[in-house]
């Protein structure tokens, strides 16, 4: 039972080690992270059928939002991780743009894709699930 007793301790210990962040985070924008969750969700559907009129208005809400997070970070200060991940996120996005420009579906895709990817990593790393 003693050892049962201390591995809940510690897992304990543990989670609240690894989830620090997150609560560090808590007062971030949710209503950002929800924007950016809907335009990278609707991204590739619209890519796939071409409509890039669509695709550059989620494109600058991605944009829009990794700004904010980059700043949101920045200010918080602890969080260089966070920071390099939303000014890479905001390349992806300037990629992306580019891709638009040129009415090019599948490397926009690509660059969607990635960006995703990006936003990933971050989540993965604070724990965020949304």
């Amino acid at each position: 039972m003693r050892k049962l007793v201390v591995g809940f301790g510690l897992s304990a210990l543990l989670v609240s080690t690894q989830t620090s962040a997150v609560s560090d985070a808590g007062d971030i924008d949710t209503y950002v992270m929800q924007d950016l969750e809907t335009a990278i969700k609707d991204l590739e559907p619209v890519l796939g059928a071409n409509n890039f009129e669509s695709a550059r208005a989620d494109a600058e809400v991605l944009r829009d939002g990794l700004r904010y997070i980059e700043q949101y970070f920045s200010a918080k200060g602890g969080a260089d991780d966070a920071i390099k991940i939303a000014r890479d996120g905001q390349e992806l996005v300037s990629s992306l743009f580019q891709h638009l420009e040129k009415n090019d579906s599948t490397a926009a895709i690509e660059a969607a894709r990635a960006t995703e990817k990006n936003c990933k990593r971050c989540h993965d790393l604070y724990g965020r699930d949304r």
